[in-house]
């Protein structure tokens, strides 16, 4: 697997000053995350606030095509003509209501080909439900495959060739197609994760935890211990890859596409490990982990990558929202004074206020001149007294304040050099740990796990550590477990590779510590 160059976010976003955070929900889990000063962060709960809010629609819940409509068409004339050849060619029920959202296929300004999104909103609204009680609003829907776009955007992503993105979800799995940046072609599996459980249990015939399956679907993929369970799992992805090719053959003929760059894969839960090898090998196309944080701050072992994009694709909205496709039909109010009866109001204020205004203002001034006169008058023989006795006593106190200068300059530079000499002295004798304490409890640790250690080196509060251990999985568990037990007292945990030397079949990796 290979790690890509990720682009940098300001600390300070300017796109997003006109609001206190970005909120992205995952409306298929309740799954909220908060971003805010380029940290994205998990919520317990959602509230109406200030907030920019984005979701998304999964590929399953969207009909998606493309029209070429061969001819130029006015902008005014656009939108009715391809709602009627929506109906027409893609054999809509008359009886239902769509919402039809498009965009054009191709930077080209000479093409007429369009991509079309379709929805039904009662579908949309139903899975929307429980965050609207709570927000009241949906500022950027964004049907799923178009949230691989940012990533482009981003130029985390080169945009000169095809890429292939596969992603599972609970309710839903989709291999979508990219080409020279711009979105092409997007097709549901009939592989979502809650299905792979309901067809593992099928070929297995009886029903397992669907827990315990999902967590051992997350921490061994296609790699399991049980030889019973590697089996049976294999055989569904081959079943799944068998179907992604064939999307692929297809996407490929009908777009002229020679070769597919790049394939990526991913989970709302988490990497299924083994499952890049397993693509690799079948499709014969590099490949990777969906894996791309934009430089977002998260402290949590795995965010689905959804959260990530969302927030990425709500930042390339706010900057231009004409690039991305909106599917919201619940947007937030406008301000009061773009309402249309917030305009009646201000304006029927205004001209009463203007009616007035030039009778009232003389009378005002009038009144508070005379007024404004005969206490200035009084009161002027009082404070020219009274500015004088002031200044004979600002006079001395600026005195006194000057020789108090000097003294309390002189007692800081005193207290500071002995404070300083203090807390020396105490991080010296109470915050100090040897380094021959931290090795020891690692190797404790090491021997729990039979993980071997091969060489040993330090650099200042930096440790790194050549592992040896005869299974992978042993290496993989002591990283967990130290990472778990250190979490206050390590500030970087890393491990670059895990490899098999086939002269002795040890798996080995090196292992880096950041101690705080």
């Amino acid at each position: 697997m290979v790690k890509l160059t990720i682009m940098s976010i300001e600390n300070v976003d300017p796109r997003i000053k006109k609001y206190k955070k970005i909120i992205t929900v995952n409306p298929y889990n309740d799954e909220v995350y908060q971003y805010k000063n380029q940290t994205l962060k998990s919520l317990d709960k959602l509230e109406l606030n200030n907030n920019f809010v984005i979701s998304y629609v999964t590929n399953r819940d969207l009909i998606i095509a493309s029209f070429d409509l061969g001819y130029d068409v006015d902008s005014e004339e656009l939108d009715d003509l391809i709602y009627m050849k929506a109906y027409d060619e893609l054999g809509l029920d008359p009886e239902k209501e769509y919402s039809i959202h498009h965009q054009k296929a191709d930077a080209d300004e000479q093409s007429n080909v369009y991509t079309l999104f379709i929805s039904e909103p009662d579908v949309i609204n139903q899975n929307l439900q429980a965050t609207l009680e709570k927000t009241k609003y949906i500022d950027l829907l964004i049907p799923a495959p178009l949230l691989f776009q940012t990533l482009y955007t981003s130029h985390t992503l080169e945009s000169s060739e095809a890429h292939c993105f596969i992603y599972f979800t609970m309710e839903d799995a989709f291999v979508t197609i990219y080409k020279d940046g711009k979105f092409l072609y997007s097709k549901s599996l009939e592989y979502s994760l809650e299905q792979i459980y309901e067809k593992y249990c099928a070929l297995i015939g009886e029903r397992i935890d669907k827990k315990e399956f999902f967590d051992t679907l997350e921490s061994e993929g296609l790699k399991a211990v049980s030889s019973s369970y590697q089996q049976n799992i294999t055989k569904l992805f081959s079943e799944i890859f068998l179907q992604i090719n064939d999307i692929i053959i297809y996407t490929k003929r009908a777009y002229n596409i020679e070769t597919i760059g790049k394939l990526f894969l991913g989970s709302v839960k988490s990497p299924i490990i083994g499952l890049g090898d397993y693509g690799y090998n079948y499709l014969g196309i590099p490949t990777f982990n969906l894996d791309f944080k934009f430089d977002m701050k998260n402290d949590e072992w795995y965010v689905d990558q959804f959260q990530y994009m969302m927030v990425q694709s709500g930042l390339d909205y706010l900057e231009t929202p004409s690039k991305l496709v909106n599917l919201t039909s619940t947007p937030r109010a406008p301000v009061f004074s773009k309402r249309v009866s917030g305009q009646f109001i201000i304006a029927t204020l205004l001209s009463s206020l203007a009616a007035l205004a030039w009778p009232i203002s003389y009378l005002v001034i009038s009144y508070t001149n005379d007024t404004a006169s005969l206490l200035l008058t009084s009161k002027d023989k009082k404070l020219e007294e009274i500015d004088k006795h002031y200044k004979n006593i600002l006079g001395e106190k600026q005195k006194e304040i000057q020789s108090k200068k000097k003294e309390f300059s002189t007692l800081v530079s005193i207290f500071d050099g002995k404070a300083k000499t203090l807390t020396a002295i105490y991080n010296k004798k109470v915050d100090y740990r040897l380094k021959s304490q931290f090795l020891f409890d690692f190797a404790k640790d090491l021997t729990g796990h039979d993980v071997k250690v091969e060489r040993i080196s330090s650099y200042e509060d930096k440790y790194t550590l050549n592992m040896v251990s005869s299974d992978e999985k042993k290496l993989t568990k002591y990283i967990k477990f130290i990472s778990k037990k250190y979490f206050d007292e390590i500030n970087k945990i890393d491990i670059h590779r895990i490899d098999m030397d086939y002269e002795d079949t040890q798996y080995r990796g090196v292992l880096e510590v950041g101690y705080r």
